[in-house]
């Protein structure tokens, strides 16, 4: 990161109740996998796009791509269910499943996606797979004990809620590692953003 520059990306958020549920499971989880680096409860969400360091004087115009895709779709409605990871035998990522409207998710991201190339985001070539990040494998890379905290979730259900946003988060490093601010909230179909 340079002076000037802000570390950016777009993500929906899972809303209090699920942030709840998952809260409450992933206490006993963690249990599985110690060494992991777990994410805090207050910043799962669900990444659409990951800018990276952008340049603080594109910010308005990153809004306003952002407010122009917001405003083509309608609120839609996520479940949050299962787990599993990224890594196959070598887990490098634990994550929570997204179910629902996961399709108009995914053309939400695609719009998000080809609008931002515009103020120099460069695209995924990975396909779009949403997810709730729980925890990223601890010194080496891998984690065995991710596996073994994925099963002890795979029954688990922790809830729906209805999207109404798109959040413009900024990353913020201190001491205490990276904490998330949000900098713009986008509602989506038009429809006023609740109050946080």
């Amino acid at each position: 990161m340079t002076e000037g520059t802000r570390r950016l990306f777009i993500a929906v958020d899972p809303g209090e109740a699920c942030h709840a549920r998952i809260t409450g499971a992933v206490g006993q989880a963690r249990a599985h996998a110690p060494r992991a680096r777990w994410v805090r409860p207050e910043g799962i969400h669900v990444t659409l796009v990951f800018l990276g360091a952008v340049d603080a004087s594109l910010v308005p115009a990153v809004v306003a791509k952002m407010e122009d895709v917001a405003g083509r779709h309608a609120p839609l409605t996520l479940r949050f269910e299962g787990a599993g990871c990224f890594g196959g035998r070598k887990p490098r990522v634990l994550w929570i499943s997204v179910a629902g409207d996961v399709p108009a998710l995914g053309l939400v991201q695609k719009e998000l996606s080809e609008a931002l190339t515009e103020v120099g985001y460069v695209p995924e070539e990975r396909l779009f797979s949403p997810h709730l990040t729980l925890a990223r494998a601890g010194f080496g890379g891998t984690d065995a004990g991710l596996w073994a905290a994925a099963r002890s979730l795979a029954a688990e259900s922790f809830g729906e809620v209805e999207v109404r946003e798109l959040v413009l988060y900024e990353s913020v490093l201190s001491a205490a590692g990276a904490h998330y601010e949000a900098v713009a909230r986008l509602p989506l179909g038009g429809l006023p953003a609740p109050l946080h």
